[in-house]
Parts: C-alpha cells; sequence; structure tokens
C-alpha cells in the first residue's frame, strides 16, 4: 500500500511538448495537479504570440515553483518544455465584411460588389479580434486592390494585405455623342448615369477638349481630356466688374497665361494699373481686386 502511495506522489511530470491557448503560462498548463494542488496557479509568465512557441528551461519552473514556498521534490520534468500557442487563420467573412466597410466609406452612394478576396494567412488567437480594412491612396477598380488589413486582439497587432477584385457602379460621366479630338465637349454630349467607375474619372467636363476621338457610351476620365490655354501673356483680354447691377468692361493687357478658372494679373494697355482677374473664357476675365 505504501508503495502505491509513492508511486502515485512520483507521477506528476509535465512533456517536453505542450500546446496552450491562454496569454500566460502557469504551471497547471503544463502539469496535471490534483484539484486542490495549489501548484497549479504558480505563474511562468508570458504566452507566446499565436502560432509561435516559447521555451522554458527545467531550472526555471522549478525556481519560481520554490519561489513560490511549495515542494519540488514530485515534479518530474524534462530538461526543457517547449510551449506553443494555439493559433487559426482570419474568418473570411469578418475579412470581407471589412474590406467591404472600407469601399462604401470612400464610394460613398454607389454600388460596391466584393467578387474575391485572398484571405492573408495570419495566425491569431481564437479569442475575439477585431479587423478594420483601408484602401490604397490610389488605385484602379478594374484591376485588382491590395487591401490592407489591420488585426488586434487582447495581447497582439497584425498587419496584413489581401488582394482583392471589386465591382463597384456609381453615377459618371458617359458620352452620349460622339467627339471629335481637340473638340470642346459640350454639356449636352455627356449624361450622368450608373457605370463602372475607373481610375481618374472626370468630375467635370466644362471647357475640357478631348485628347483624342471618343465614342458614345465611353466614361470620361481625366487622362482622355485637356484644358485649353484660354489666355497667353500679352493677349489683350476683356476684363469685366460688376458692382450691383452695374457691369464695366475694359480691355487690358495679360501678364500670365492661364486656363478657365485660373486668376492671372491683368494691366492696363499704358501699364500704369493692374489688378487680379478669374478667367471665365477665351480671352474674358472677371476682376477681383480693386486697379491699382
Amino acid at each position: 500500500m505504501l508503495t502505491a502511495v509513492l508511486l502515485f506522489a512520483c507521477c506528476l511530470s509535465a512533456p517536453a511538448d505542450v500546446t496552450i491557448d491562454s496569454e500566460s503560462i502557469v504551471l497547471g498548463s503544463l502539469i496535471s495537479f490534483p484539484p486542490s494542488d495549489a501548484r497549479a496557479n504558480v505563474s511562468l509568465g508570458y504566452a507566446p504570440n499565436p502560432g509561435l512557441a516559447r521555451r522554458i528551461p527545467k531550472y526555471e519552473i522549478l525556481s519560481k515553483v520554490s519561489s513560490a514556498n511549495f515542494s519540488v521534490d514530485d515534479l518530474q520534468l524534462p530538461d526543457s518544455i517547449l510551449v506553443h500557442r494555439r493559433a487559426v487563420g482570419l474568418d473570411r467573412n469578418q475579412v470581407t465584411r471589412a474590406i467591404l466597410d472600407a469601399f462604401v466609406r470612400q464610394f460613398s452612394g454607389a454600388n460596391v460588389e466584393i467578387t474575391s478576396v485572398d484571405v492573408p494567412v495570419v495566425a491569431i488567437g481564437r479569442g475575439a479580434v477585431e479587423i478594420s480594412a483601408s484602401l490604397p491612396q490610389r488605385f484602379d477598380p478594374a484591376t485588382p486592390i491590395f487591401v490592407r488589413i489591420d488585426v488586434r486582439g487582447n495581447s497582439f497587432a497584425r498587419t496584413a494585405f489581401a488582394r482583392t477584385t471589386v465591382k463597384i457602379e456609381a453615377q459618371q460621366p458617359v458620352l452620349r455623342n460622339k467627339i471629335a479630338a481637340h473638340t470642346e465637349i459640350q454639356p449636352s454630349d455627356v449624361e450622368w448615369k450608373l457605370a463602372p467607375v475607373r481610375a481618374g474619372a472626370a468630375d467635370q467636363v466644362n471647357g475640357m477638349l478631348a485628347k483624342r476621338d471618343l465614342e458614345p457610351g465611353q466614361v470620361v476620365t481625366n487622362d482622355v481630356l485637356y484644358m485649353p490655354l484660354y489666355v497667353h501673356k500679352g493677349d489683350p483680354v476683356t476684363v469685366k466688374a460688376t458692382s450691383g447691377a452695374v457691369t464695366i468692361a475694359a480691355t487690358m493687357r495679360a501678364k500670365a497665361a492661364g486656363k478657365l478658372g485660373d486668376t492671372i494679373s491683368v494691366e492696363h494697355l499704358t501699364g500704369e494699373g493692374s489688378t487680379m482677374a478669374r478667367i471665365t473664357g477665351p480671352r474674358t476675365l472677371e476682376a477681383l481686386l480693386v486697379t491699382k
């Protein structure tokens, strides 16, 4: 009977390799103690990050148990114990929702459909995590986009990139008519309608000319337009000034070149006074300051 008791007392051993699922390591996660044995609560410090491992030497374990005023005589330990932290991968649905939220924030009012997501391989703990996504500053929705994914848990943070393809439809400027190269696009040539979003879609076409021949149904983008110079340096220009219901006009000289909407300096033909004026049309400006 005494022999059986001694054998039982010597059975508190630990394996050389252990997997845990907690943010800290206690001795009870390495050794199966009886429920009444307080040594199970002895702390062995931090747990490794999910998917990683920490090796704890035998002498460190015995030192911590002894420092807590507990006996170590019945503990059978290997020279070291490799402690792994259990990990899982990212939840595809959670990642997809975060990416969709990022696109909806940037394209408010548009129809957004995530067509594919390559979920990155990231080892995380099995507890609750927060996932947020952010889009690159510049991208073309017609091509795959690498969306940044930020993952945060109670004791860790990870960053990865998810290759994403998306379909975005929003109100876009679409040509009604064929436009010849170097021809000014008129408001009647354009209608705003739902169409796939493309990089560099034009937000305004007033006063713009086509760089090349454009076809009906084409989404108007900045790369097919250019703004002509409405005023050249030295040009005689008409400058208008309005006060209430009264408008006066004078012929002046442009001191700089400019496009529609630019503000330039103009001077009297005698060169004795100048003012700032905004270009409103070909060789036509609106005075902004009182003539000096």
